[in-house]
């Protein structure tokens, strides 16, 4: 039977919508709470769709004794990406499959300035023509698809990434990797779970927008925050029936 894994960094970072997707496909979802001590899960289990989520630390920290599962984290990623196991990497998890494939992660800045930045908040991506390589992706979905970005990071893509999705500020929000997908933007949204985080990190908001900018991305998911839920699922199951297929028999 297929499953989803799901590796948890945070309390307040958790599963999102991925219970009620998994439970639209059909699919037992379990978590592993890797900053509550639990123990990674073997490479060699059958029918494991791994979905790696975020965190407020970043890859410049696996070798911190804060984060001591990290390491064992990225070396589980490698050995899923040799023996072409399905992973889903959202946010931290796209900077840490990309890291395990060859890839570097540095800080995001604002092109227009070359200073440092963050994308908080609402926002949207652009598909790439590289995605009609993948059509059974792009059920359901647009061009231009609306997301909810959390991150100050970036990704520099190893040689053999597909780039799938950009924007503006980061060019690297979705990409594949083999058997690996990395999203920068968060696909598990949920409007809940973001308001939580703006009242969270209030100090992350209002240095990224201004001293309203709480209010602002409040306004912002009244506005935008259904349909980026829904969109999102939407793409969640796409990617999902195609990790199913690639672990069926003759998939």
């Amino acid at each position: 039977m297929v499953q989803l894994v799901v590796l948890q960094h945070k309390e307040l970072i958790g599963p999102g919508s991925l219970a009620d997707v998994a439970a639209r496909l059909g699919l037992p979802l379990s978590i592993c709470r890797l900053d509550q001590g639990e123990p990674l899960p073997g490479v060699d289990q059958p029918g494991q769709i791994l979905v790696i989520l975020g965190g407020c630390m970043g890859v410049g920290d696996r070798n911190s004794a804060c984060y001591g599962w990290m390491p064992a984290e990225i070396e589980l990623i490698r050995q899923r990406l040799s023996l072409n196991l399905p992973m889903l990497g959202l946010c931290l998890g796209a900077q840490l499959l990309a890291h395990a494939a060859g890839g570097t992660v540095e800080q995001l800045k604002y092109p227009s300035a070359d200073s440092p930045g963050m994308e908080l908040g609402c926002g949207s991506i652009l598909w790439h023509h590289t995605i009609d390589r993948e059509p059974e992706l792009m059920r359901g979905l647009q061009r231009s698809e609306p997301v909810f970005l959390w991150h100050g990071d970036r990704v520099r893509l190893p040689l053999d990434a597909t780039l799938l999705a950009s924007n503006l500020v980061c060019r690297e929000q979705a990409f594949r990797i083999g058997s690996g997908w990395g999203l920068q933007f968060h696909a598990e949204f949920t409007r809940a779970m973001a308001a939580s985080w703006i009242e969270a990190y209030p100090e992350l908001v209002t240095g990224a927008h201004g001293h309203d900018g709480v209010q602002q991305l409040h306004n912002d998911l009244k506005l935008w925050g259904e349909e980026i839920e829904q969109r999102n699922q939407q793409l969640l199951e796409n990617l999902f029936g195609l990790m199913i297929r690639q672990l069926r028999p003759g998939g």
